[in-house]
C-alpha cells in the first residue's frame, strides 16, 4: 500500500511540474505575438480493486492544451485585413488630399492669378508690362499643372514599389508557412499526436501577418497542415507547394504593375486588382484605380479643356501685328499604347486618338478592340461599348482610329493623362498676344459727302456740300467733269437731270447727258446732292461726290465678333461689308462684298439668304457671314447704312481679351468651369478621405475590441498566471508530502520487519 501511495504522490509531483512548466511558458511567452495561453489538462490514473473497493492510482497529464478560439481568430482575421487595407488607403489619399486641397500650392491660386493678369491685360491692353505679365502667369499655370502631375506620378512610382514589396514580403510569409507546416506534420508525427503547440502559434502568427498584406482564407488539412488561399481562390500554400507572386506589367500599359501568381507548374496567372479586396495590398490598389487615376485623370482634363478654350477664343482674336491669334498654349495628345499581344508581323497595328470636342471629354480611359469584323471603344469606367464595322468612331470628344488591326488587337487609350504634364505657354513675344478682334463695325455717324479732287490743276473749289437722304440713291457715285471751253461746261456722269441756281437765284434745269454752263457760285443740285463751284477749274478737273448720309434712325450695330470660319476667309485690308436698309420691305441690302447671310432670330430659328440678296430686317435678330456675327438693334431710318470693316488699328483694342477673360468662369466642361471642374477634383477626394478615415477609425475601434476578447480568453493574464504559479508550488509541496508519508510508512515497515 505503501508502494501505491509513493507512486501516486510521484504523478502528484510529475503533475504540479508539468502546470509549473506551462504557467512559467506562460508567463515568458506574455508579450510573444501571436501566443496562445496554454494549460495543463489532468486525468486521473483509474484504481485498483482491492476487493472492498478501488483504490485510485494518483493522476496523469492528459495534454497540455492551447487555449484557442476559432471563431474569434477568424474574426479577428477578417476585421484585421480590411483595418490595414484601409490604413493603406488612407495612408495614400491623406497625401493626395493634402496635395490638391493646398491654398498656395494647388492649381485654383495659379489659375486665378493668370485670369487676373488676363483682367489687367483688357483694361490696358497696349501695356508692355500687361502682355509681360499674362505670358508669365499663363508659364506659372502651365508649371502648377506640371507639378501636381508629378506629384500624382510619384504617388503611382511610390504605388508600384510598395506593389513590389508587398509581393516579396508575401512570398517570405508563405515560404515561412510552408516550413511550418512541414515541421507541424513532422512534430505530430514524433510526439504521438500531440499539438506542437508553439509551431502552430507560429504558424498562426505568420498567415496573421500575411493577411495585415493581403486577405487569404484557409483551409486545415487531414494530415495537420494549413493551405492558404489569396485573391479569388488562388492557393498561396497547398500541402507542400507554395506558389510565387511576381510584379507584372501591364500587357497595355508598361508602366502599371499587376500582380501575377506563378503557380507550382510554373505557370502565370495575372491576378485582376479587383481581386484584391483586402490588406494593405489591396488598399494601394484600390487607392491607384477608385483616385489616383480619376484625380489625374481630372486634373489632365481641366488642362486640355482650359487650354483648348483658351487656343480657340485666341485665334479668333487680333494680335499688335494685326494678324489673327495663334495656340497661346500647348495642347498634349492622348496616350495611345499598343497592347504587348497584338500581333507583330508587318504591317503592325496603328492606333490614333484625337480630341475633337474637349468639352465632352470624360475623365475614363478607353480600350480599343477589334474581333476580326468589328471595331469596339469601351469605357473602362463603366464599361460602356460603342462598336463600328468602320473607323474613325467619336466617343466622349474624342475621334478614335486605326489601321492594320487583326482580330484579337488592342489599344489602351488614356485621352487626358497627359494634359496635366504637357501644358506649357505656345508663344514667347508679348506682340503675338490677341487681345483684340480682327473686325470693327461703323455707321454713318455724320454725313461723309466723299469728295475726292485729287489731279485737279484749277482753282475750282467745293463748298456746302449737302445731300438729301430722301432722294439720294444710297451707295452711288457722282461725277463731274469740267471743260474749259470755251463756252466753260461741266458734264455729270452717270447722266441725270441737273439743276442750277445762280448766286441771282435763278434755276434752270438740264436734262440728262446735257452739258451745264458753268456759273462760278451757283448751287449744283443732281440725285439729292448739293454743292456749291467757285473758282476757276483746269480743263478735265474733276469733282467726285460719293456721299454717305449720317444714319438719322435710332437703330446700332454691335460690336461684332468672329468665329473659327473666319480665319479660312479673313476681311482684306480694302474689304468693307455694307448693310443699307431699305425702308419700303424693311430689307437690307447688302454691297457686293457680302457673301451669303445666315440670320438667327430671337427666338433660335434661322433664315438662310443667298449673297446679294435684299436680307429681311428685324431688330434683334444676329447676321452672319463669312465667320463674322453681329446683331442691329433699334429702328433704322430709310439709307441708314451699317458696316463691318477689317479693325486695321487694333493695337489699343481689348474686345478679345474680354472674351478670354469670358471663359474663366463659362460652362466649358460639361456643366461646370474650369475652376468648378478642379473644385469637383478636390471635393471629390476630400470627401473619400473623410469617408476612409471615418471607416477606418470605426474598423480599427472593431478590430481593438474583438483583440481585447480574444485576448481576454486566450491571452496571458499575469496575475492569473501568478496565482497558478502559487497554486503549483502548493500543489508540489503536497506532493511532497504524500512521498514523504509513504517514505515514512515504508520506514516503519522496514522497522517491524527488523
Amino acid at each position: 500500500m505503501a508502494t501505491n501511495i509513493f507512486s501516486i504522490g510521484q504523478s502528484a509531483l510529475a503533475a504540479a511540474q508539468a502546470a509549473q512548466a506551462t504557467t512559467s511558458h506562460n508567463i515568458s511567452n506574455a508579450t510573444t505575438p501571436g501566443y496562445n495561453r496554454q494549460v495543463v489538462v489532468q486525468s486521473t490514473a483509474g484504481g485498483i480493486n482491492y476487493g472492498y473497493g478501488f483504490i485510485g492510482q494518483g493522476t496523469q497529464v492528459a495534454e497540455i492544451k492551447r487555449v484557442y478560439n476559432d471563431f474569434l481568430n477568424k474574426q479577428v482575421m477578417a476585421s484585421q485585413t480590411t483595418a490595414s487595407s484601409l490604413d493603406s488607403y488612407l495612408s495614400q489619399i491623406s497625401q493626395l488630399n493634402n496635395l490638391v486641397a493646398d491654398t498656395s500650392a494647388g492649381l485654383s491660386p495659379a489659375l486665378q492669378d493668370f485670369f487676373t493678369k488676363m483682367q489687367n491685360l483688357a483694361s490696358t491692353p497696349n501695356n508692355d508690362a500687361a502682355r509681360q505679365a499674362v505670358l508669365s502667369a499663363g508659364s506659372t499655370l502651365a508649371a502648377r499643372f506640371q507639378s501636381l502631375n508629378d506629384q500624382m506620378a510619384q504617388s503611382r512610382t511610390s504605388v508600384n514599389a510598395q506593389i513590389t514589396s508587398s509581393i516579396g514580403t508575401i512570398n517570405s510569409f508563405a515560404t515561412q508557412i510552408q516550413e511550418l507546416n512541414q515541421a507541424i506534420i513532422k512534430a505530430q508525427g514524433s510526439g504521438g499526436g500531440a499539438a506542437p503547440n508553439d509551431l502552430l502559434d507560429q504558424r498562426d502568427q505568420a498567415i496573421a501577418d500575411l493577411n495585415k498584406i493581403v486577405k487569404v482564407t484557409t483551409l486545415p488539412q487531414s494530415n495537420g497542415s494549413m493551405s492558404v488561399f489569396i485573391g479569388n481562390g488562388q492557393p498561396l500554400v497547398l500541402g507542400d507547394q507554395v506558389s510565387q507572386l511576381v510584379p507584372t506589367p501591364a500587357d497595355d500599359d508598361p508602366t502599371r504593375l499587376q500582380v501575377s501568381i506563378k503557380t507550382s507548374s510554373n505557370a502565370t496567372i495575372l491576378l485582376p486588382d479587383g481581386a484584391f479586396t483586402g490588406g494593405s495590398l489591396g488598399g494601394i490598389l484600390q487607392y491607384r484605380t477608385e483616385t489616383l487615376d480619376t484625380a489625374q485623370n481630372t486634373l489632365g482634363r481641366v488642362a486640355i479643356v482650359m487650354a483648348s478654350a483658351f487656343n480657340a477664343q485666341h485665334k479668333l482674336g487680333q494680335d499688335q501685328n494685326g494678324a489673327l491669334g495663334t495656340n497661346f498654349f500647348n495642347v498634349p495628345v492622348p496616350s495611345v499604347v499598343a497592347n504587348a499581344k497584338n500581333h507583330v508581323a508587318p504591317p503592325a497595328a496603328t492606333a490614333t486618338a484625337t480630341i475633337s470636342n474637349p468639352s465632352l471629354l470624360s475623365t475614363s480611359d478607353y480600350r480599343l478592340d477589334f474581333d476580326g469584323t468589328n471595331y469596339s471603344v469601351t469605357r473602362l469606367s463603366d464599361n460602356t461599348k460603342t462598336t463600328s464595322a468602320t473607323m474613325p468612331v467619336t466617343v466622349d470628344g474624342v475621334d478614335f482610329g486605326s489601321t492594320g488591326m487583326v482580330a484579337k488587337d488592342s489599344f489602351l487609350i488614356k485621352p487626358t493623362i497627359n494634359g496635366a504634364n504637357g501644358i506649357s505657354v505656345a508663344i514667347t513675344n508679348t506682340q503675338k498676344i490677341a487681345a483684340g478682334t480682327p473686325i470693327v463695325t461703323s455707321t454713318n455717324a455724320v454725313t461723309d459727302m466723299g469728295l475726292v479732287t485729287a489731279g485737279n490743276t484749277g482753282t475750282g473749289v467745293v463748298t456746302s456740300a449737302t445731300v438729301d437722304k430722301a432722294t439720294f440713291t444710297p451707295n452711288s457715285t457722282q461725277t463731274y467733269t469740267f471743260s474749259s471751253g470755251p463756252p466753260s461746261t461741266l458734264l455729270l456722269t452717270p447722266n441725270a437731270n441737273v439743276s442750277v441756281t445762280t448766286a441771282a437765284g435763278v434755276t434752270t434745269p438740264y436734262a440728262p447727258g446735257a452739258a451745264i454752263p458753268y456759273s462760278p457760285g451757283a448751287t449744283i443740285t443732281s440725285g439729292g446732292v448739293s454743292f456749291v463751284l467757285s473758282g476757276t477749274p483746269g480743263n478735265n478737273d474733276k469733282f467726285v461726290f460719293s456721299p454717305k448720309p449720317a444714319n438719322t434712325g435710332t437703330a446700332t450695330i454691335s460690336p461684332g465678333t468672329v468665329d473659327a470660319n473666319y480665319a479660312a476667309t479673313p476681311l482684306g485690308p480694302a474689304v468693307k461689308l455694307g448693310f443699307t436698309f431699305n425702308s419700303t420691305g424693311s430689307t437690307l441690302t447688302p454691297n457686293g462684298s457680302v457673301g451669303a447671310v445666315v440670320v438667327t432670330h430671337t427666338d433660335g430659328t434661322t433664315t438662310n439668304y443667298a449673297a446679294g440678296a435684299n436680307i429681311g430686317f428685324t431688330p434683334g435678330d444676329k447676321l452672319t457671314t463669312g465667320g463674322i456675327s453681329f446683331t442691329i438693334t433699334g429702328q433704322p431710318a430709310n439709307g441708314d447704312q451699317f458696316y463691318v470693316s477689317p479693325n486695321t488699328n487694333g493695337v489699343t483694342d481689348n474686345r478679345n481679351a474680354l472674351a478670354l477673360n469670358a471663359l474663366q468662369t463659362a460652362n466649358t466642361i460639361g456643366n461646370t468651369s474650369f475652376q468648378g471642374s478642379y473644385s469637383q477634383l478636390v471635393s471629390l477626394i476630400g470627401n473619400k478621405t473623410n469617408e476612409i478615415t471615418v471607416t477606418n477609425k470605426a474598423e480599427n475601434a472593431r478590430l481593438t475590441a474583438i483583440q481585447q476578447e480574444q485576448q481576454s480568453e486566450s491571452g496571458v493574464n499575469q496575475d492569473e498566471e501568478l496565482s497558478n504559479m502559487i497554486k503549483n508550488q502548493t500543489a508540489y509541496q503536497a506532493a511532497a508530502k504524500i512521498i514523504q508519508a509513504a517514505s515514512d510508512m515504508l520506514n516503519v515497515l522496514f522497522t517491524l520487519g527488523g
